[in-house]
């Protein structure tokens, strides 16, 4: 970004800035009309929220079917919901409304579900759980219709149970059956609580937790030190296999348990206690933690119902998708295979992202790296079976665009989790480099390109191929563009 007047020259044809960019000593400043300074002023501001926004993190909202672009834009306009977590809400709604009815197949062997782990993050005030509560709310209404239901049968149960032998034979009523509530989405509970709901619905549960600082601190409640890999285990589609003293054991060989709550940006140090990040656990946590977010104004314009009405369809449409079951009573998903330029496209992905860890001397960010590739097949299968919801698909594989989309979210996620990194570690991340390095980080300029940064590093005496590695580091650099990049620093 040029950091003084650029213009178009004077009468006399004499520029304002050299050939270097920098001001040139001979011209006459006087001659400056206030238009000239007013029009120059509105350059640079121009130029300098460019570069800033090149420099976000910015959600991706084009990954989405347009009919979800328009809600995303509707809910942000009316409703002050930040786009972030109104999108990142709807991809994890939709991953509970999937369930275990389909999985991605990469090769042979190798399937992948839509599980997420999401969390959302921001102060007070900045509207965090709102947007949750909305992308859930069509699956909390089927939650209180199968209620209703439960309660009906209930009812009937225990006016069967006061009946006496004799009256149930003389009415031809069979030994009655207790019922069950097939419910859906979970907010407080025991994890044998959870395993119990899990049980009576295979299809699969979604964790939606306002605070996930009480989660974490819960884990060594009821068990000390199991819980943790219950959800590591949990995440992986492991098969649930639990022995109990009191009540019949439980075994769920094929579970689909989705994550999703909120956490304010002060104790986000509240993850890296207990292990959590040796162990990865955090690694496998999609953060969701917008640049800059502060609380809104409230806003005059109110929400169409049409669109309300327009995200419950989408949603129904992923609720009523059918699967079969095993002779067990498990469920048996529909698989999705890649089409060849989307699988393509993710295996040339996935080299560049290993190089990318391969390349980076952080620990935690060899974690981060690793745990995007799952989540670059998750999100892929999540966006095609929206696009399906929205009736832009017809499933019969995963696409090229659900990919590119994937990646674009991953890209977020990634830069999402590596700032978070740096908070949770509670440094510069600079000061784990040798001086050197240290030296010619603070020596390049807030943005520069690779021949700027070359030049820059013989002087210091770093050798091209180091240099080209240094640069690689996400938690210093940020790639702008072909050849140019911006310390993040």
């Amino acid at each position: 970004m040029e950091n003084n007047l650029t213009g178009s020259p004077d009468t006399k044809g004499q520029s304002k800035v050299n050939s270097n960019g920098g001001i040139n000593p001979t011209f006459d400043f006087s001659r400056l009309s206030s238009d000239d300074i007013i029009a120059d002023i509105d350059r640079l501001k121009k130029q300098g929220m460019e570069a800033l926004k090149k420099q976000s993190n910015s959600f991706p909202l084009d990954v989405f079917p347009r009919s979800i672009q328009e809600i995303i834009t509707a809910t942000n306009r009316d409703l002050n919901y930040p786009v972030d977590f109104i999108g990142a809400s709807m991809l994890f709604a939709s991953s509970v409304a999937i369930g275990n009815t389909y999985r991605a197949q990469i090769k042979n062997g190798w399937l992948e579900s839509p599980v997420i782990y999401l969390a959302i993050v921001g102060h007070a005030g900045t509207n965090k759980s709102h947007p949750l509560s909305f992308a859930l709310q069509p699956i909390l209404e089927q939650d209180k219709r199968t209620y209703r239901q439960y309660e009906e049968c209930r009812l009937e149960y225990e006016k069967t149970l006061r009946l006496s032998k004799k009256e149930r034979e003389d009415k031809a009523i069979e030994e009655p059956v207790k019922p069950i509530w097939k419910k859906s989405l979970l907010s407080d509970f025991t994890p044998e609580a959870l395993v119990e709901v899990h049980k009576f619905n295979k299809r699969g549960i979604g964790v939606y937790i306002d605070e996930l600082a009480g989660w974490f601190k819960n884990f060594n409640r009821y068990n000390t030190g199991s819980e943790m890999e219950f959800w590591l285990s949990a995440l992986s589609a492991k098969q649930i296999n639990i022995d109990r003293k009191t009540g019949d054991p439980v075994f769920i060989p094929m579970p689909f348990i989705s994550v999703a709550g909120t956490i304010q940006n002060g104790i986000l140090n509240e993850l890296a206690k207990d292990n959590r990040t040796q162990n990865g656990f955090i690694d496998r946590i999609l953060f969701v933690i917008p640049d800059d977010i502060q609380k809104s104004y409230w806003t005059e314009s109110e929400l169409d119902p049409i669109i309300i009405k327009n995200w419950e369809r989408i949603i129904s449409n992923l609720l009523t998708l059918s699967f079969t079951n095993d002779k067990t009573l498990n469920p048996i998903p529909k698989i999705l295979e890649f089409t060849m330029d989307a699988r393509s496209l993710l295996f040339e992905w996935q080299k560049r992202n290993t190089n990318q860890s391969n390349d980076t001397e952080d620990a935690g960010l060899k974690g981060i790296y690793s745990k995007m590739e799952m989540y670059a097949i998750r999100l892929s299968l999540i966006l095609e079976m929206m696009k399906f919801a929205c009736d832009e698909s017809n499933l019969h594989s995963v696409g090229i665009e659900a990919v590119q989309g994937s990646l674009k979210l991953v890209e977020y996620f990634k830069n999402s989790a590596i700032k978070v990194h740096s908070i949770i570690s509670n440094s510069n991340p600079l000061e784990k480099y040798p001086i050197v390095k240290q030296s010619l980080y603070k020596a390049l300029p807030e943005t520069f390109t690779t021949e700027q940064g070359l030049m820059i590093a013989a002087d210091r005496g770093v050798p091209e191929r180091t240099f080209k590695r240094f640069i690689k580091e996400q938690e210093l650099f940020q790639w702008l563009s072909q050849g140019e990049y911006a310390k993040l620093i």
